[in-house]
């Protein structure tokens, strides 16, 4: 996937700087699409000045020219940044769907980037009482870390006259498997270390799963565990990928609620977060954002400067320096750049919340207001 923060620098002082991102349609139907989806960008570059439309009529028939060449490649979108009046043409291929959009102006377009979910990487452990394996997973792929584990438990049931003997078989059973669960929390702790989880999870039947758990190391206790029904001797990659699928989904779900929750709170209590565009492109303007919520697709017409990165609503010159400001249908995505540029967070939630309300807030590092 592209990182959006290489690209952030690209500046075009006219505003001919095109932004577009393809998602591939079926096989044949590329060519229509980018007619389609660079009309509106060519419509727009008509009221500018003639370096802009010399420009962008250069860039959409480069673009265009593209569309035999997208249809073979294989992966699922692009990103698109041109502006032949400064020399600008980067084409990078996307891991991810991105919404069909064009945009014109000084600065890139960098929503489509920033809003995509960032992947889970998984520590798994799936385990009974003979057998542990250790996995991880991350943006779809799953590796098994080493060979199966086996505790060489042998035979534990032993009946017959001796009591005492299958006490022993079985005490010493017990040992091995606490020995093996250990062994497989070593080895998941080893790939934390080398990079971390995000979350662990842990395969296996109702009474074993919280025996297992207890044998982790206290690094990998403090993470969020969820777990799942499994077998080891019969889990395959392909069932153990699809299970992630669900559980990465319904993580996110928790985690998307939990940030909206506590960017409300805290400006509720009237702490350090703010609510609502206004207020939100004021923190922004202060680099006080430590991480910024959006909800949805929420966007709202605005302005920025291209000298100095101030950002409105309504402002055509700006206070700080007094340069002309440029006008951009989506003051949010810019709102977005600023939070990352002063190094905080961005999330774009898609469940529903009281966020939905105000449509963007964020969590500061300081009060705005004294």
């Amino acid at each position: 996937m592209l990182l959006a923060d290489p690209i952030a620098g690209l500046r075009s002082p006219s505003g001919a700087l095109m932004s577009v991102y393809v998602d591939r349609p079926d096989p044949g139907g590329l060519g229509a699409l980018l007619t389609d989806l660079l009309r509106p960008v060519r419509e727009e570059a008509d009221t500018m000045s003639r370096t802009v439309q010399k420009s962008v009529r250069s860039d959409v028939k480069r673009i265009h020219d593209l569309a035999d060449r997208l249809e073979t490649e294989a992966a699922p979108a692009y990103a698109i940044f041109a502006s032949e009046a400064d020399g600008l043409f980067m084409l990078e291929p996307l891991t991810h769907s991105v919404p069909n959009t064009s945009v014109l102006g000084p600065r890139p377009y960098l929503r489509p980037l920033r809003a995509a979910p960032r992947p889970f990487r998984t520590g798994v452990i799936v385990a009974d009482r003979a057998l542990a394996r250790v996995f991880v997973s991350s943006n779809g792929l799953v590796e098994e870390v080493g060979e199966p584990l086996d505790a060489n438990i042998g035979k534990t049931n032993y009946g017959g006259f001796s009591g005492y003997a299958e006490h022993n078989v079985r005490g010493h059973a017990d040992e091995a498997t606490a020995k093996m669960w250990k062994q497989a929390s070593a080895r998941l702790l080893a790939a934390h270390q080398d990079r971390p989880v995000d979350y662990l999870v842990i395969g296996g039947h109702e009474e074993t799963v919280e025996e297992v758990s207890r044998t982790l190391h206290p690094y990998l206790s403090q993470l969020y565990r969820t777990n799942f029904p499994a077998t080891p001797s019969t889990i395959s990659l392909a069932s153990l990928r699809a299970e992630l699928a669900d559980l990465n989904r319904e993580v996110r779900v928790r985690r998307q609620s939990a940030i909206a929750g506590r960017v409300c709170d805290t400006a509720w209590s009237g702490g350090n977060a703010v609510l609502g565009l206004a207020a939100t492109l004021e923190a922004c303007n202060a680099q006080a954002v430590e991480t910024l919520v959006v909800a949805g697709q929420f966007s709202r017409p605005g302005s920025i400067c291209n000298e100095c990165s101030h950002l409105s609503r309504t402002e055509e010159t700006c206070p700080v320096c007094g340069a002309g400001m440029f006008f951009v249908d989506d003051v949010v995505a810019y709102a977005m750049d600023a939070a990352v540029v002063a190094r905080g967070k961005v999330h774009q939630i898609d469940v529903a919340s009281p966020l939905d309300n105000e449509g963007v807030g964020a969590l500061t590092r300081f009060s705005l207001h004294g």
